[in-house]
């Protein structure tokens, strides 16, 4: 259970990573009064929020390699042997969990792009966007208590679905490859449409 919860950490720290972009490339330019001119721009509108989401999505993804690595370096040192656990965290556990969260990129990216478009304020963009890096996290809190093993149905359910699949590399279990196929096609598919949703909202004038 202990060791299930490190991907907890990792997506947090995720989305952590995302979100100041996310809100000040919004809410933040809007406030600043640098939007309206931005849009003026002899620039196709789908180009300029691709580029935000993807600005965003660079960040989580360094994010999310540094808390991997601090991961990495840190359990090293504690004695978690002594207490009966032997953690199977390893560079290529590393490598293979940061593959497996970055298509959660997009869709933390996009999803934040697309609430801080709602909001007037940069305050305002960071009180709803706390409670967004919340709302993915929590399945994982409920499903390492009751300890849910993965099915073909859960993989397509994001966060969830790169949680029973990292909690499986940390436990050296063998990865059923077909989980991954469609854990990173239904999470990729969502962050599309969320994508696609916040491109066709700043079309409108």
């Amino acid at each position: 259970v202990l060791l299930g919860m490190l991907s907890y950490f990792f997506l947090a720290a995720l989305l952590t990573g995302g979100m100041n972009l996310a809100t000040d490339s919004t809410a933040g330019e809007r406030e600043r009064g640098s939007l309206e001119p931005l849009l003026c721009l002899p620039v196709l509108r789908d180009h300029l929020i691709v580029g935000k989401i993807l600005a965003a999505c660079l960040f989580m993804a360094l994010s999310l390699a540094l808390s991997l690595l601090t991961f990495y370096v840190t359990l090293k040192f504690l004695p978690l042997q002594e207490l009966g656990m032997t953690p199977n965290f390893g560079l290529d556990v590393v490598s293979s969990a940061f593959l497996i969260l970055l298509p959660f990129t997009l869709l933390g990216a996009a999803l934040m792009t697309l609430i801080a478009s709602f909001t007037k304020s940069y305050k305002e963009a960071q009180t709803w966007l706390t409670a967004v890096i919340l709302a993915p996290t929590l399945p994982i809190l409920i499903v390492s208590i009751l300890m849910v093993r993965p099915t073909m149905l859960l993989m397509f359910v994001p966060s969830l679905s790169q949680h029973l699949l990292i909690v499986d590399l940390i436990k050296n279990e063998p990865v059923n490859w077909l989980y991954v196929v469609a854990s990173v096609s239904g999470t990729l598919a969502l962050g599309l449409v969320l994508t696609f949703l916040s491109a066709r909202l700043y079309r409108r004038e």
